[in-house]
């Protein structure tokens, strides 16, 4: 299991079409991913409405976790899609 921290920088936090890119993302990958920030319960990254449930605003800080086989791989994969557009 890997762990990583995320600042949300899109200016409309964890909106509708973020959650809809970080889905797609997850999807290509075999890794179970769970995101969750303080206070928040954990939600599955594959699902678009337990995504937006976080409520996570700009300068949010999140907690991403990856587990199984291709765990660098989606890591990865989060990390340019976040650099790269995402807004996060």
């Amino acid at each position: 299991m890997k762990t990583r921290q995320w600042i949300v920088e899109c200016e409309g936090g964890l909106h509708l079409r973020v959650a809809a890119q970080i889905v797609r993302e997850v999807q290509h990958h075999q890794s179970e991913v769970h995101f969750q920030c303080k206070g928040c319960p954990r939600a599955n990254a594959c699902s678009i409405f337990e995504l937006l449930k976080l409520g996570a605003a700009r300068g949010t800080p999140l907690e991403i976790t990856v587990e199984g086989p291709d765990e660098d791989a989606t890591l990865q994969a989060l990390a340019v899609a976040f650099n790269e557009g995402a807004g996060i």
